[in-house]
Parts: structure tokens; sequence; C-alpha cells
């Protein structure tokens, strides 16, 4: 009895054990994060707009309308960590009732959490990483739905198959 159980034990380890690894692999995305991509300008249309040039990421909203819009999601980075976030066009001062934009990372840096309630303008940020940062696992949201058509990545304004979805996170190396 006490050698079936702790063969049933260890089989569950194996089983999580290799379920853990295989979840930790990235599937990436074909397409290329490189590049601003061609035709953006802030209030043309409601989308992100997520690029990568010269060691930087960045994410902006914006929207084409008179209406506001919510753009939320997480960036986790695996591998690595942020090693510095710059708010573009974003309110400064932390979400209030007259302030809805905010982000926030976690004390390891290798998760940063926003939403940007967004108008007629653009929102955004500028994020750095550390060279050992392997890849971006992105989660978007759109007025709280997945929306990949409202994606754009890079130059080519590619969208992603899914609202989730990774990067690599030093595109061109």
């Amino acid at each position: 009895m006490i050698l079936r159980s702790c063969c049933a034990m260890f089989m569950l380890a194996v089983v999580a054990i290799t379920s853990r690894s295989v979840a930790e692999e990235p599937k990436f995305e074909e397409a290329s994060p490189i590049g601003r991509p061609n035709g953006f300008k802030s209030g043309a249309s409601t989308r992100f707009v997520i690029w990568h040039d010269a060691g930087t990421w960045h994410v902006r909203t914006t929207t084409g309308s008179k209406d506001t819009h919510v753009f939320s999601g997480t960036i986790r980075i695996v591998g690595g960590k942020m090693t510095s976030v710059k708010p573009i066009a974003a309110e400064k001062g932390g979400k209030s009732k007259t302030n809805l934009d905010y982000g926030s990372w976690n004390a390891e840096g290798t998760l940063f959490t926003f939403s940007f309630t967004t108008g007629r303008d653009q929102d955004g940020f500028d994020m750095q990483l550390s060279d050992k940062a392997t890849a971006l696992k992105f989660d978007l949201k759109l007025d709280g739905k997945e929306s990949p058509d409202k994606v754009h990545l890079g130059a080519k304004n590619a969208h992603p198959k899914s609202a989730t979805f990774y990067l690599h996170a030093q595109p061109g190396k």
C-alpha cells in the first residue's frame, strides 16, 4: 500500500513537472514587431499599437472617435526584467475619479499591468528590458474584450492571432 502511494505521488510529480515545462514554452507570433507602424497617427482609429526599435518597446493606445475606450492588459517579461518604463501622453498622478490611467509593475520587474482610458488622442509607454529577457507575453483587452484585430504590430501593422500572444524580447538579435 505504501509503495503504491509512493508510486502514485511520483507519477503525479512527473506529470506536474512535464506539464509545467510544456506550458512555459512560448509560441511566438510570426509577425515582426520591428519598426513604427506605417501610417500610425494619433486619433486615426481605435487600436493598440506595439513596436520595437533602438532597444525600446513602444506601446500606444489611440481612438478614432469622440468616444473613450478602455485599453487594459498585462505584459509579462520572460527570462529577464524591465529596466525602465516611461509614460507617453498618459495623465500623471495614478488612478483616481478624474484620472483613469494607471500602470504598475511587480517588485521583480517582470509583470507590468496597465489600464488607459483613451479618447481621441493617445496614451502609452516606452519600455526597456534587461539583456536576459527572452520573451514578452502580452494579454490585451479593449473595453474588457479580446480584440486581436485592434492590435497592430510593427511596421507592417500585423495582427496577432489572439489577444494573448508572445513576442521575442530582443527582436532582430
